[in-house]
């Protein structure tokens, strides 16, 4: 059987027990959660208020629901549209399970994340009790070389440990965690949109600490950029994000010259506190310039001649 586990984790002699593990774990990995989740919300909510159809609807009262409200519904729509099994799809999902091995050796405690964003997997291995990490890298796979830092006899073990608590031959688990014990992460993104539509405490974003005027004006000029080029969305994953990354460093070239750093940043957004304001307050759509539009895209081409 093919295995390649490049996220499992080993207990310490200095992990606590499982119910003290998962309280220091759940209250971690929640944490990470918020900060991965208030960019997201934040990129949303920009996305609507720098939307001419806002300005255009007939609101005659505050915008707050409203825009959080179109935030919302835009995250889902994209997310219903993503195939469930690529691998960006609910990008902050996270969930862990916990298995044993007893054997000559003495106990193993192992455990294995299934995270959307590296940084949940970066946390766990940060946390720690009485000054100590509780988790220790024990990753392993069978078609890669073995690391000059890991001894053979080791390698072998994490190999022989992985296929225990697989369990490949029973046909039950079917070579999967799934009989294992974990925990999961109960939040969701749709949850935080719904604290910050309902008003809840702790749920203030401040939209221009995480859009700030530099990304708003990157991305109109990328969607700007798109539209001059007459660039069509259906060629493939893999052609799309090369044609991302041309109009980026297309962008980045251009905003590096003289022109570019003398270009007008569109206003500041409003905060979470002033988003409850008539639709004639908002700040304006920010259109680029025609010209700066057709300079990125003279750079992009360059590229796409050179095949970079």
């Amino acid at each position: 059987m093919s295995v390649k586990l490049y996220d499992g984790l080993r207990l310490t002699a200095h992990a606590p027990d499982l119910f003290e593990l998962i309280r220091l774990i759940s209250k971690r990995m929640r944490e990470v959660f918020r900060e991965l989740a208030v960019p997201i919300i934040a990129r949303n909510v920009a996305r609507v208020v720098d939307d001419t159809e806002v300005r255009e609807r007939n609101m005659g009262g505050p915008l707050h629901n409203y825009l959080v409200y179109r935030a919302r519904k835009l995250w889902l729509d994209e997310q219903s549209g993503l195939d469930d099994r690529m691998t960006f799809h609910d990008p902050l999902r996270f969930s862990i399970v916990f298995g044993q091995v007893h054997d000559g050796y003495g106990t193993r405690r192992l455990a294995y994340p299934f995270a959307g964003n590296r940084a949940y997997t970066d946390a766990l291995l940060a946390l720690e009790a009485d000054g100590h990490p509780v988790l220790a890298d024990y990753h392993y796979q069978d078609q890669a070389d073995r690391p000059k830092e890991i001894r053979k006899d080791e390698w072998k073990r994490r190999r022989d440990d992985w296929n225990y608590l697989l369990d490949a031959d029973d046909r039950e688990t079917d070579g999967t965690f799934g009989h294992l014990p974990g925990w999961q992460l109960p939040d969701s993104i749709e949850g935080v949109f719904d604290a910050v539509l309902l008003g809840y405490k702790d749920t203030t974003i401040d939209l221009n600490a995480h859009r700030t005027i530099e990304h708003r004006m990157r991305r109109a000029l990328n969607r700007a950029v798109t539209l001059d080029l007459d660039l069509d969305g259906v060629n493939g994953i893999n052609r799309l994000l090369t044609r991302n990354q041309r109009i980026e460093r297309a962008i980045s070239q251009f905003l590096d010259t003289a022109e570019g750093k003398a270009m007008p940043r569109p206003a500041p957004m409003p905060g979470a506190r002033e988003l409850d304001v008539m639709i004639s307050e908002l700040p304006p759509v920010y259109e680029p310039p025609a010209g700066a539009v057709a300079r990125i895209g003279e750079l992009y081409r360059e590229q796409a001649l050179a095949g970079d």
